[in-house]
């Protein structure tokens, strides 16, 4: 953990600061928010729910930027969203990553789909395990595979992309042997699908009944207060 946290406050250290408003945000999940940059559209910056926690409610994009970085670094083709770099926001330190969006510039999740019958429980099953498929080869250790972590990444192709969840949720040292081995990574997914699948069945036959919000995270009762840089220290 403190390797990180150094490693991102310096590379936060040499951004200015990006101001976010709320009407910018897309997402939000159990720890984390997702703003549409606002400079650069085919972008967001995931900032942390609880600002002036920022590093607990930031574990897991602590790994999944580790991820990308390897994954950048190495050219390989992999379905998932990739975490660039980390800038100093008014709602705290923020992850950008890319933005996976259709030629409309719409952003579409599986919960979506799965609502407006554009797919079947059955399909999006199979198209999530062809990602497994994928992140085992690759040897990305996948951890949490809520229907809102899959995005399209066009209206008439059913392909798909995780955007969240592709790392363990939290840095450990058993978490740094996991990301640094291909048969521990793809051990880990394998076992991690298996605890969620019945879940994630129960959830996606739910949506597609038509219980839009089922499983879904908190909503956001009240915007993220300004962020003090004193907390960087």
């Amino acid at each position: 953990m403190n390797f990180f946290l150094k490693t991102i406050k310096k590379e936060i250290k040499h951004t200015g600061k990006v101001t976010l408003n709320d009407h910018e945000i897309l997402f939000y999940g159990s720890n984390r928010v997702c703003y549409l940059h606002p400079s650069y559209p085919s972008k967001l910056i995931k900032t942390a729910r609880h600002p002036q926690n920022w590093s607990k409610d930031h574990s897991q994009s602590f790994l999944e930027w580790y991820i990308s970085k390897r994954i950048i670094a190495s050219a390989i083709d992999c379905q998932i969203a990739l975490c660039r770099t980390w800038v100093n926001t008014n709602k705290g330190p923020g992850l950008v990553v890319d933005r996976i969006a259709n030629s409309k510039g719409h952003s579409f999740t599986l919960r979506d789909f799965l609502f407006n019958k554009k797919i079947t429980v059955e399909q999006a099953l199979k198209l999530v395990e062809e990602i497994i498929i994928n992140l085992s080869y690759i040897g990305i250790p996948a951890s949490d595979f809520n229907i809102d972590n899959f995005v399209f990444k066009e209206d008439n192709s059913h392909k798909i992309i995780m955007v969240d969840g592709f790392a363990p949720k939290k840095p450990s040292f058993k978490t740094y042997l996991i990301i640094s081995s291909k048969k521990l990574s793809n051990h880990y997914t394998k076992r991690k699908w298996k605890q969620a699948k019945s879940r994630f069945i129960f959830c996606a036959q739910k949506v597609y009944s038509g219980e839009y919000g089922f499983a879904a995270a908190t909503p956001l009762h009240e915007t993220s207060p300004e962020f003090s840089d004193d907390t960087l220290q």
